[in-house]
């Protein structure tokens, strides 16, 4: 594996450049980026960059990150890609493709997204195709500069990509060849499957890990600090390690919505050296 990653979205009362700076200094080895509008947390955290930042601001950014000698893992860009509605529809394309271009000028290669949300009432089958023909307008933009698109499952009600079942469906959709999977176990847990059996069946297609911990299920969602919660990951690192996972691991932190510690200096400390000791035990 490439490293410990952090989702930027904890940090989201900082600038980038300061937040940057700060998981350097707790010794993470890199950083996703958040640029997601409207997740589903409360308080919702403040997006770190946009598609429409400029020149200047992705230079800072860019800069930032190799003077603090961190990579910049991922962009966080989640949007309801199957949304009913068209023109709803083309703004999230176009957002898509923006995240991609600024992936390519961050130099880093994985715009992490989801299936997005039926979003009112209509049969199952058109949001997949809604999602999948969003994908095929980015795409080409995406192959183009390098860049990965990687789709994360959700838990929630009404999220088209919830488990296993609908993942599948999703990439073996003619024209997605080059989609990976961003693996959150927390999400595949909540849905009813196991972590371990959805790592073993994307395997060869995952690029990314949030690393979160859950319980309870669609109509009662806790996402609590590392080791809170109950998924096993002493069994899942080393399924992990077993097939030779090699990309970045991220400490995912919304615990912040159902009011756990927000300090950052105790968050950062307790997730990293959570996953500090997996690490060592599988990788090192």
């Amino acid at each position: 594996m490439k490293g410990i990653s952090c989702n930027s979205n904890v940090l989201s009362d900082l600038p980038v450049e300061k937040a940057i700076y700060l998981l350097a200094e707790y010794g993470y080895d890199a950083i996703d980026i958040c640029l997601e509008l409207t997740p589903p947390f409360d308080p919702v955290p403040t997006p770190h960059m946009s598609p429409d930042d400029d020149n200047a601001k992705r230079k800072l950014v860019f800069s930032s990150a190799q003077k603090a000698g961190i990579a910049i893992a991922t962009l966080n860009a989640h949007t309801n890609i199957c949304a009913r509605d068209s023109q709803a529809r083309a703004a999230n394309i176009q957002f898509l493709e923006g995240a991609v271009q600024l992936a390519a000028d961050l130099e880093t290669h994985i715009v992490v997204t989801s299936g997005g949300g039926k979003d009112a009432y209509g049969y199952e089958q058109w949001f997949f195709e809604w999602a999948v023909d969003t994908l095929k307008q980015v795409l080409p933009t995406a192959n183009k500069l390098g860049i990965t698109l990687a789709i994360e499952a959700g838990s929630p009600p009404g999220c088209l990509i919830y488990n296993i079942e609908t993942m599948r469906k999703l990439l073996d959709s003619d024209g997605l060849d080059s989609v990976r999977v961003l693996f959150d176990p927390a999400h595949y847990f909540i849905r009813g499957d196991s972590p371990i059996d959805a790592f073993k069946v994307f395997s060869d297609q995952i690029v990314h890990m949030h690393a979160k911990d859950a319980t309870g299920d669609p109509e009662n969602i806790i996402f609590p600090p590392l080791g809170e919660g109950k998924i096993d990951f002493d069994a899942l690192f080393g399924v992990m390690s077993s097939v030779g996972f090699d990309g970045y691991i991220a400490a995912e932190y919304e615990a912040f919505a159902w009011d756990f510690a927000k300090d950052h200096g105790h968050v950062l400390a307790k997730e990293k050296k959570f996953l500090d000791h997996y690490v060592a035990k599988y990788f090192k």
